[in-house]
């Protein structure tokens, strides 16, 4: 590869990687494609309303393969300057690992309908539906959705346990709501799998009230049903929050630990400025949370000099007034330094 080459696949990558570490001309093009995304959305939509589409017909049908030109040289250039995410790796083997991750499937996805639309004959409307998802190349821009994604990963086995608790949940109340209602109501109850969209609107206590128990028996099964879902269908929501208090928790961490090293010679650079900032982005921090992370790094940074009393002459520990200052219980040491000649 020559030279000349890296650098342009090195611009490219932070032009469409780092947008907001790199030229105005990034930020321009980052703030183009998600209304790009945007105006996808809102197409897809309007085009179900026939007497739009019927007027449109022609525009919206050019607007589309616009838009699929654009996320396809889009995604085209992602996976060209993926080599520079692992520049230990070959290139190829860089790419391939970049094309199998998360949101280069849905970059992918965005442009497959329209061309497995090429490919048949027939009006196929479930293709134009799937063009939806292109709204789920937002998350790239999103920091709120890509923390959610990071923290559903994260919490995959916890989740899976629970909607396997839940499962079974649903064929037990399938089967009470089956043997105590099966005579009383064979049409609605006539069956297991039958009983289970009762069982699945009383455990997430939607409750539609098109499917209820009429016997005794039943209502008192019904009821133990419904108390039971009250808990544990909040458990997937339980597990999701607690994740993203935790992985907030983590992400502040890591900006709070940048600070401490670059405030190690008591001054941040503007190099060290400009990483932090990156960082900050990239981390999805505001920048009020930012600066309140700073000042408390700097109230905890354990000050140069000594503090001496003038009248007595004792030396104070500086860092234990400093932890003093911050809320933590401790006693300032003291030191004599010398002592005064007494008064004649």
């Amino acid at each position: 590869m020559s030279a000349g080459e890296g650098s342009l696949r090195r611009r490219a990558y932070l032009l469409l990687e780092h947008p907001g570490t790199g030229p105005k001309l990034a930020r321009v093009l980052d703030f183009a494609l998600i209304l790009l995304i945007i105006a996808n959305v809102l197409a897809v939509a309007l085009e179900t309303v026939p007497r739009i589409y019927a007027a449109h017909h022609a525009s919206f049908r050019a607007f589309d393969t616009i838009s699929v030109a654009i996320f396809s040289v889009e995604y085209m250039l992602r996976v060209w300057a993926s080599a520079e995410r692992e520049p230990k790796l070959p290139p190829w083997r860089a790419r391939l690992h970049y094309m199998r991750s998360p949101m280069a499937l849905i970059d992918l996805g965005a442009v497959l309908p329209f061309f497995i639309g090429l490919l048949f004959t027939s009006n196929l409307q479930m293709l134009r539906i799937l063009r939806l998802f292109r709204i789920y190349k937002l998350t790239r821009y999103s920091p709120a959705l890509s923390v959610l994604i990071s923290v559903i990963r994260e919490e995959a086995g916890a989740l899976v346990a629970a909607f396997s608790i839940l499962t079974i949940l649903l064929v037990f109340a399938a089967t009470g709501a089956y043997l105590v209602e099966h005579e009383a109501q064979p049409s609605e109850f006539g069956s297991i799998p039958a009983a289970m969209w009762w069982a699945l609107v009383t455990l997430t206590t939607v409750g539609y009230g098109d499917v209820t128990p009429i016997t005794p028996l039943g209502k008192v099964f019904g009821g133990f049903i419904t108390v039971l879902g009250v808990g544990m269908a909040a458990l997937p929501a339980g597990i999701i929050a607690s994740g993203l208090a935790d992985h907030l928790h983590r992400r502040r961490d890591h900006l709070r630990n940048e600070f401490r090293l670059a405030l190690e010679d008591g001054k941040i650079d503007l190099e060290e400025g400009r990483q932090i900032e990156r960082l900050r982005r990239e981390l999805g921090i505001s920048r009020d949370i930012a600066h309140a992370i700073l000042s408390e790094v700097r109230l905890r940074q354990v000050p140069r000099g000594e503090c001496c009393c003038p009248a007595c002459g004792h030396v104070f520990d500086s860092r234990q007034m400093v932890s003093a200052r911050s809320g933590e219980p401790s006693q300032p040491s003291l030191q004599r330094v010398d002592d005064k000649p007494e008064r004649r």
